[in-house]
């Protein structure tokens, strides 16, 4: 029984040691037969490969590996002399000529020879490159002897285009072409021109001035016409004012709105009623804007300057001061507060700070160390990098999600002792692993208490592990093992149902199986291994083998 690779063997580089080819007294078939396969022929006495050209029958067949004999073909005798094989052809040689080449044999026997010539008989050409010409004799190119080529109505040699030729020239539907009776080729367009009316170049007011509308054509798609139309400007520019020379508003006078013509332009400004009063004055060109004493603005309001409000003020909109508002201590609960009041309502209440980076000390922001920022009681930050922060009492050691809390009022570059401060450890960091206890971060984590062990500290361990699905078997005739002699081999069976091996009955398909030897050096060997459905492992080994020779490590998957 031989052992069935399924792939590819590499030896590396390594020699094949005392190795023997397949013996077979006759050729395996094409179906298991495969190019470059060998094997040894008992019954020829040699080696023999498969090839794909078997002597040159354009078929794969087997051939011998170097031979000493040589035996005669069809045509081809083999005759052997003193001890060396001659061959030579015995069959006939029949010489046949080509339309352009005459074969003539030459001498008999074993050396015929064959002599080809052209049979082209020269031609009356005179100059030195030619070539074989169909009626078989050597022609030049005559394109040299003629100065002009002619088109075919020409009677002479000059190339001249006239009414007797045949000339097609392709027009489109603006370009026509024609050939007159003295020899001329005419190439014209059918575009219509078109002048335009005169008109002023820059026309005035009152002016007017022509332009093309739409243009013509025919089915053949000639220009057949254009359409003008006229434009007339308008009399007067009344929407262009000169406002070139108003006065400065600093100055109180008015904004001159008249136009070119003198005369007052239309002015709307659009405001609440009763609120904005627009009017004409009675002097010409004088707009007046004016309002009530009391405003309410609807919509948004801003106020460049800063604005001192001594009754009440109403904003129905949003209000847009880039200036401060002295606002009065409110009363009511519908009255807005200032900023004093705003204070004194907030004072000692926590105020969420951002986060705190730990990863360097002193951290960012720095609340520790002669450089700290100032605090109020209450406010806080959420650590969002690990590290240590030291202060002047203490080191503290913080995780990402552990709160830090301002016990009282702390102020600038005090150096401030850890006791100011209140952490609270979140621990919402998943847990890190690390060498020691002390060099590992703790965290969020769970662990399966079969495969590990946590200290109080949150130290995490795993417990010592075995393979319940490993075992190692030695091939012998004891239970669950049995040995076996037939056919020159030795096969050693194992029942995997056997639950003393994996604690249950395992399935052979899935069972792994490596042979090593069971005294040292321990080397793995190689058997032929199969399985079967009823739960059993067989390994199969050439000749006779003792038992508890060998061992199979078993892995159930």
């Amino acid at each position: 029984m031989a052992i069935n690779f399924l792939n590819t063997v590499d030896l590396n580089k390594n020699s094949l040691d005392n190795a023997r080819i397949q013996n077979l007294s006759s050729d395996p078939s094409a179906a298991n037969s495969s190019i470059g396969q060998i094997y040894f022929n008992t019954t020829a006495d040699t080696l023999k490969q498969y090839v794909a050209d078997k002597e040159g029958s354009g078929s794969p067949g087997w051939v011998e590996v170097g031979s000493d004999s040589v035996t005669a073909g069809t045509g081809i005798g083999v005759t052997l002399t003193g001890g060396n094989a001659v061959v030579r052809n015995t069959g006939l040689v029949t010489v046949l000529d080509g339309t352009y080449i005459n074969l003539t044999k030459q001498g008999g026997g074993d050396n015929t020879e064959l002599t080809a010539d052209l049979n082209a008989v020269d031609g009356t050409s005179v100059l030195g490159t030619r070539f074989l010409s169909k009626d078989n004799t050597w022609d030049v190119p005559a394109f040299d002897q003629y100065t002009h080529w002619t088109l075919d109505g020409d009677t002479g040699t000059a190339q001249n285009i006239s009414s007797e030729d045949t000339a097609t020239f392709v027009g489109g539907t603006k370009i026509s072409t024609v050939v007159s009776a003295t020899d001329t080729l005419t190439i014209s367009h059918d575009l219509q021109t078109q002048t335009d009316s005169t008109s002023t170049a820059s026309p005035g007011y009152s002016g007017t001035f022509t332009a093309v509308d739409s243009v013509t054509r025919d089915t053949t798609g000639h220009v057949t016409g254009i359409n003008v139309k006229t434009i007339t400007l308008p009399d007067t520019d009344d929407t262009t004012y000169d406002l070139t020379s108003k006065a400065n508003a600093s100055s109180g006078a008015d904004i001159d709105l008249t136009d070119s013509d003198g005369n007052v332009d239309t002015v709307t400004v659009i405001g609440t009623a009763s609120e904005i009063v627009v009017a004409q004055s009675a002097t010409a060109g004088t707009i007046v804007i004016s309002q009530p004493a009391d405003v309410t603005i609807g919509n948004n309001l801003q106020v460049d300057n800063n604005a001192t409000v001594t009754g009440a003020l109403t904003v129905a909109g949003t209000g847009n001061f880039t200036g401060e508002v002295t606002v009065p201590t409110a009363t009511a609960g519908t009255s807005a507060p200032n900023l004093a009041q705003v204070e004194l309502l907030v004072a000692g209440v926590g105020v969420f700070q951002g986060g705190y980076n730990a990863s360097t000390d002193p951290g960012v922001p720095i609340i520790s160390g002669a450089s700290n920022i100032a605090l109020d009681q209450g406010d806080y930050y959420v650590v969002t990098n690990d590290g240590d922060i030291t202060f002047s009492d203490t080191t503290v050691s913080v995780e990402v999600g552990d709160f830090i809390f301002a016990a009282a009022a702390i102020t600038a570059a005090s150096d401030p002792a850890s006791t100011e401060y209140t952490f609270v450890i979140a621990d919402a960091n998943v847990a890190g692993a690390g060498a020691t206890d002390g060099a590992t971060e703790k965290g969020v984590s769970g662990f399966d208490s079969e495969s590990f062990t946590v200290s109080s500290t949150g130290w995490v361990q795993l417990k010592p592990q075995s393979n319940p699905y490993g075992a190692k078997q030695a091939l012998n005739n004891t239970a669950p093992c049995s040995r076996a002699e037939s056919g020159g081999l030795t096969t050693f069976t194992i029942d995997l149902t056997d639950v003393s091996i994996f604690g249950t009955s395992a399935l052979a398909s899935n069972v792994k199986a490596e042979i090593t030897q069971i005294s040292a050096p321990y080397e793995t060997v190689y058997a032929d291994v199969a399985r079967s459905g009823t739960g059993t492992i067989s390994f199969a080994f050439t000749g006779s083998v003792a038992s508890d020779v060998y061992a199979a490590l078993l892995i159930y998957v």
